[in-house]
Protein backbone atom coordinates (compact mmCIF):
# COMPACT_ATOMS: atom_id res chain seq x y z
CA UNK A 1 0.00 0.00 0.00
CA UNK A 2 1.35 3.43 -0.89
CA UNK A 3 1.77 6.15 1.71
CA UNK A 4 -1.26 8.08 0.45
CA UNK A 5 -3.48 5.02 0.61
CA UNK A 6 -2.32 4.05 4.10
CA UNK A 7 -2.84 7.60 5.30
CA UNK A 8 -6.37 7.72 3.81
CA UNK A 9 -7.23 4.37 5.40
CA UNK A 10 -5.96 5.50 8.79
CA UNK A 11 -7.83 8.82 8.63
CA UNK A 12 -11.15 7.07 7.90
CA UNK A 13 -10.43 4.46 10.58
CA UNK A 14 -9.67 7.21 13.08
CA UNK A 15 -12.88 9.11 12.29
CA UNK A 16 -14.96 5.97 12.87
CA UNK A 17 -12.93 5.16 15.99
CA UNK A 18 -13.43 8.67 17.39
CA UNK A 19 -17.18 8.50 16.84
CA UNK A 20 -17.32 5.04 18.48
CA UNK A 21 -15.39 6.48 21.42
CA UNK A 22 -17.73 9.47 21.69
CA UNK A 23 -20.65 7.04 21.74
CA UNK A 24 -18.93 5.30 24.69
CA UNK A 25 -18.68 1.98 22.84
CA UNK A 26 -15.20 1.24 24.19
CA UNK A 27 -13.51 0.65 20.81
CA UNK A 28 -9.93 -0.50 20.31
CA UNK A 29 -7.82 0.14 17.20
CA UNK A 30 -5.90 -2.54 15.30
CA UNK A 31 -6.59 -5.45 17.64
CA UNK A 32 -3.98 -8.19 17.15
CA UNK A 33 -4.53 -11.95 17.43
CA UNK A 34 -8.17 -12.13 16.31
CA UNK A 35 -7.10 -15.37 14.66
CA UNK A 36 -5.01 -17.71 16.81
CA UNK A 37 -1.47 -18.16 15.48
CA UNK A 38 -1.90 -15.53 12.75
CA UNK A 39 -0.50 -12.02 12.41
CA UNK A 40 -3.47 -10.85 10.30
CA UNK A 41 -5.36 -7.90 11.75
CA UNK A 42 -8.78 -7.49 10.15
CA UNK A 43 -9.98 -5.55 13.20
CA UNK A 44 -9.18 -1.96 12.31
CA UNK A 45 -11.72 -1.18 15.01
CA UNK A 46 -12.86 -3.68 17.61
CA UNK A 47 -16.10 -2.82 19.43
CA UNK A 48 -16.88 -4.97 22.48
CA UNK A 49 -20.46 -6.08 23.15
CA UNK A 50 -21.74 -4.51 19.95
CA UNK A 51 -24.89 -6.57 19.46
CA UNK A 52 -26.51 -9.31 21.51
CA UNK A 53 -23.32 -9.80 23.52
CA UNK A 54 -21.13 -10.22 20.44
CA UNK A 55 -18.10 -8.09 19.68
CA UNK A 56 -17.72 -6.31 16.33
CA UNK A 57 -14.70 -6.48 14.04
CA UNK A 58 -14.83 -3.45 11.73
CA UNK A 59 -12.50 -3.74 8.74
CA UNK A 60 -11.92 -0.41 6.94
CA UNK A 61 -10.90 -0.25 3.28
CA UNK A 62 -11.05 2.19 0.36
CA UNK A 63 -11.29 1.28 -3.31
CA UNK A 64 -11.30 3.35 -6.47
CA UNK A 65 -14.32 3.03 -8.79
CA UNK A 66 -12.16 4.01 -11.79
CA UNK A 67 -10.21 0.76 -11.82
CA UNK A 68 -10.36 -0.75 -15.28
CA UNK A 69 -11.86 -4.01 -13.99
CA UNK A 70 -14.86 -2.12 -12.49
CA UNK A 71 -15.37 0.72 -14.93
CA UNK A 72 -18.37 -0.60 -16.88
CA UNK A 73 -20.26 -1.87 -13.82
CA UNK A 74 -19.43 1.26 -11.80
CA UNK A 75 -20.87 3.44 -14.57
CA UNK A 76 -24.10 1.44 -14.42
CA UNK A 77 -24.47 0.72 -10.69
CA UNK A 78 -23.84 3.15 -7.84
CA UNK A 79 -21.56 1.64 -5.21
CA UNK A 80 -20.51 -1.28 -7.37
CA UNK A 81 -16.77 -0.98 -6.70
CA UNK A 82 -17.06 -0.83 -2.92
CA UNK A 83 -19.61 -3.64 -2.75
CA UNK A 84 -17.54 -5.82 -5.07
CA UNK A 85 -14.42 -5.18 -2.95
CA UNK A 86 -16.35 -5.93 0.24
CA UNK A 87 -17.69 -9.21 -1.13
CA UNK A 88 -14.74 -10.49 -3.17
CA UNK A 89 -11.87 -9.40 -0.95
CA UNK A 90 -12.98 -8.67 2.60
CA UNK A 91 -15.92 -11.03 3.15
CA UNK A 92 -14.35 -13.84 1.14
CA UNK A 93 -11.10 -13.68 3.13
CA UNK A 94 -12.29 -12.85 6.63
CA UNK A 95 -16.00 -13.16 7.43
CA UNK A 96 -16.22 -16.90 8.04
CA UNK A 97 -12.98 -16.94 10.04
CA UNK A 98 -13.98 -13.95 12.18
CA UNK A 99 -17.42 -15.40 12.86
CA UNK A 100 -15.83 -18.75 13.77
CA UNK A 101 -14.00 -16.86 16.55
CA UNK A 102 -17.37 -15.62 17.84
CA UNK A 103 -17.31 -12.06 16.48
CA UNK A 104 -19.49 -10.07 14.10
CA UNK A 105 -17.59 -9.03 10.96
CA UNK A 106 -18.32 -5.82 9.07
CA UNK A 107 -16.25 -4.59 6.14
CA UNK A 108 -16.46 -0.78 6.01
CA UNK A 109 -15.50 -0.22 2.38
CA UNK A 110 -15.53 3.28 0.94
CA UNK A 111 -15.16 4.44 -2.65
CA UNK A 112 -12.50 7.11 -3.10
CA UNK A 113 -15.08 9.55 -4.56
CA UNK A 114 -17.70 8.86 -1.89
CA UNK A 115 -20.15 6.09 -1.24
CA UNK A 116 -19.74 3.00 0.88
CA UNK A 117 -20.60 -0.68 1.00
CA UNK A 118 -24.21 -1.73 1.45
CA UNK A 119 -23.83 -3.14 4.98
CA UNK A 120 -22.30 0.04 6.43
CA UNK A 121 -25.47 2.22 6.72
CA UNK A 122 -26.92 0.03 9.51
CA UNK A 123 -23.71 0.44 11.50
CA UNK A 124 -23.60 4.20 10.86
CA UNK A 125 -27.27 4.52 11.87
CA UNK A 126 -26.65 2.67 15.13
CA UNK A 127 -23.52 4.74 15.76
CA UNK A 128 -25.17 8.12 15.20
CA UNK A 129 -28.22 7.05 17.21
CA UNK A 130 -26.05 6.03 20.16
CA UNK A 131 -24.00 9.18 19.90
CA UNK A 132 -27.04 11.45 19.68
CA UNK A 133 -28.55 9.85 22.80
CA UNK A 134 -25.29 10.16 24.70
CA UNK A 135 -24.72 13.81 23.72
CA UNK A 136 -28.40 14.77 23.84
CA UNK A 137 -28.23 15.97 20.23
CA UNK A 138 -30.59 15.40 17.35
CA UNK A 139 -29.73 12.24 15.43
CA UNK A 140 -29.77 14.28 12.22
CA UNK A 141 -27.08 16.56 13.66
CA UNK A 142 -24.74 13.75 14.68
CA UNK A 143 -25.39 11.92 11.41
CA UNK A 144 -24.62 15.05 9.38
CA UNK A 145 -21.41 15.60 11.33
CA UNK A 146 -20.22 12.00 10.80
CA UNK A 147 -20.98 12.02 7.06
CA UNK A 148 -19.31 15.42 6.66
CA UNK A 149 -16.16 14.16 8.37
CA UNK A 150 -15.99 11.02 6.25
CA UNK A 151 -16.77 12.88 3.02
CA UNK A 152 -14.23 15.65 3.61
CA UNK A 153 -11.56 13.11 4.56
CA UNK A 154 -12.15 11.20 1.31
CA UNK A 155 -12.12 14.35 -0.83
CA UNK A 156 -9.03 15.74 0.86
CA UNK A 157 -7.11 12.47 0.53
CA UNK A 158 -8.06 12.14 -3.14
CA UNK A 159 -6.89 15.68 -3.82
CA UNK A 160 -3.64 15.03 -1.90
CA UNK A 161 -3.05 11.84 -3.86
CA UNK A 162 -3.57 13.60 -7.21
CA UNK A 163 -1.42 16.61 -6.33
CA UNK A 164 1.43 14.41 -5.08
CA UNK A 165 1.68 12.84 -8.54
CA UNK A 166 1.90 16.23 -10.25
CA UNK A 167 4.35 18.37 -8.29
CA UNK A 168 3.87 21.36 -10.61
CA UNK A 169 0.09 21.15 -10.30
Amino acid sequence: MSGDRIRRHNILRDILYDFCSLAAWGPTKEVPHIFPSSSERPADIFVPNYSLGKDLVLDVAVTCPLQHKHLLETAQTAGFACNEYAEQIKIKNYQERVEREGFIYLPAVFESFGGFSRDLPDFLFKLTKGLSLRLNELKSTTSKYLYENLSCALMKSTARSISSRFPDF
